[in-house]
């Protein structure tokens, strides 16, 4: 993936941050469109970066300031909705929530093949499980699902029932009322909420909004996310390389992931280190995306110019955020503008502001910065706050230091090693050597281990918390 142009200090104590899960605003919990901070960093002048003792700002705090920048530049952090038909459905997150049309099952059913009867009918012994006979005239054959004939409130099935010459039937065990039959609205009540708003739709889902009903459903809009890899060295996937070319892996890697988090993807085509072409793109895409990502270019060489550009198009909100790996990344805004032709912006206002994110160039760092801070926007701008991931608990297999002024997010392999004779198994999990460059480091991975700022020293064998990487190689929870 694609690595930066110049040393980003990765590794340093300089990285910094707190362990906490990309939530709704990392580790915050609110909707990414709720500015929750005091608002220091609005406006294109004030940038937040090393504040007293020369620190960044944690994730939570960077991402607060940039969310309150953003609003008070007129980005509008919440949903707009949009009528798909269920088929169209999965993964998508509603709106509105989806009461049903009509009860299910719209009246009283049978639940299995049989005979329905009026239950007491019929000459019924003493003894429960003596057989018993019913006249013919007094059941109507019966198939699962069919509704009961009026009059009736039970089913023999057909394994109890034998039939005599005369039409009469032979039944043997008991037949109270309501055996083996389904009452109206059992499964859902007419008017009853079946989804509520901000819910990720899934296959049984939809099955059921259509059992209520519906054939469409009124969800929010997938919010599209602008990609744009810069740098001379950088090559297009599928390129042969030339002495000191680097493939875009890493856009390819940004992209998918914004598909697993329910948004579009809109990958630029990689952009020369020129300050005005960027910028350039930057306006353009902005005129199209909720979102941009600029990869690369967010350090201090001579070619890195995202801080500049941002501030250019926009404004600058934050300058360095205390997390290792992605210590440079930068967050600001740029202003939608109009194009040639007429179109304002995403929201349909010229001027509006864009959120931008400056993601180092480093697979390990980018990766990071999107959890931190792309995965909760992208999760607001669909009307939902991100699911917690699942914490696991996991034994620690070796030492290990990490920097105390940092929120560390140590990549870890995850083993099940066994602990008694009765099978059961700890996990293990065992950090990566360090390193942002690494692909390896994170496709080797299971989970990440966020090291919370003011947590240094770790033993072999102590317990610790890990969040699994979706898609990871395999489980051993």
């Amino acid at each position: 993936m694609t690595a930066p142009r110049t040393s980003t200090g990765a590794g340093t104590g300089a990285d910094a941050g707190s362990g906490t899960a990309a939530g709704a605003g990392p580790g915050t919990g609110t909707a990414a469109g709720a500015g929750s901070g005091t608002g220091a960093g609005s406006g294109a002048g004030a940038v937040a970066g090393r504040g007293a003792g020369g620190r960044r700002p944690s994730p939570q705090a960077a991402y607060s300031r940039w969310i309150d920048a953003c609003t008070a530049a007129g980005w509008r952090g919440e949903p707009t909705a949009e009528q798909v038909p269920l088929a169209a459905g999965l993964g998508r997150v509603t709106a509105v929530p989806i009461l049903a049309r009509w009860s299910v099952p719209g009246s009283a059913c049978a639940a299995m093949d049989g005979i329905a009867i009026r239950s007491g009918a019929g000459s019924v012994p003493a003894d429960p499980a003596s057989p018993w006979r019913l006249a013919a005239s007094s059941y109507t054959w019966i198939d699962t699902g069919d509704p009961m004939p009026a009059g009736t409130d039970a089913v023999v099935e057909r394994e109890r029932v034998q039939l005599s010459a005369d039409g009469s039937a032979r039944i043997t065990g008991p037949a109270p009322p309501g055996l083996h039959v389904r009452p109206e609205g059992e499964d859902f009540q007419a008017g009853q909420l079946i989804i509520p708003a901000g819910h990720c739709l899934r296959p049984i889902d939809l099955a059921a909004a259509a059992a209520v009903g519906h054939a469409s459903a009124e969800v929010a809009r997938r919010p599209v996310a602008a990609i744009i890899p810069t740098g001379d060295e950088i090559r297009p996937v599928g390129s042969a390389l030339g002495p000191g070319e680097i493939i875009d892996s890493n856009s390819l890697m940004l992209a998918l992931r914004t598909g697993q988090v329910g948004a579009v993807p809109m990958i630029s085509a990689v952009q020369p280190d020129e300050r005005a072409v960027i910028a350039a793109e930057v306006r353009r895409a902005a005129l199209a995306a909720d979102v941009v990502l600029i990869i690369a270019g967010s350090s201090a060489g001579r070619g890195d110019y995202t801080a500049a550009v941002i501030a250019e198009v926009g404004g600058l909100v934050v300058k360095g955020v205390a997390v290792r790996p992605g210590h440079p990344a930068l967050l600001g805004y740029a202003r939608s503008g109009q194009s040639r032709a007429g179109r304002a912006g995403r929201d349909g206002r010229a001027g509006a502001a864009v959120p931008v994110i400056g993601l180092p160039g480093y697979p390990l760092a980018a990766a990071v910065i999107f959890e931190l801070f792309a995965v909760p926007l992208l999760a607001a701008l669909q009307g939902r706050i991100p699911a917690d991931r699942a914490w696991q608990r996991a034994e620690l297999a070796c030492d290990w230091t990490s920097s105390p002024d940092v929120e560390d997010w140590v990549p870890v392999s995850l083993t099940a090693a066994p602990i008694g004779q009765d099978g059961s198994c700890a996990v293990i999990a065992t950090p990566g050597r360090r390193g942002a460059s690494a692909v390896s480091r994170l496709m080797r991975a299971h989970a990440w281990w966020p090291i919370p700022i003011g947590q240094a020293q770790f033993a072999r064998g102590d317990q610790i918390d890990v969040q699994p990487i979706p898609g990871a190689p395999h489980d051993v929870r």
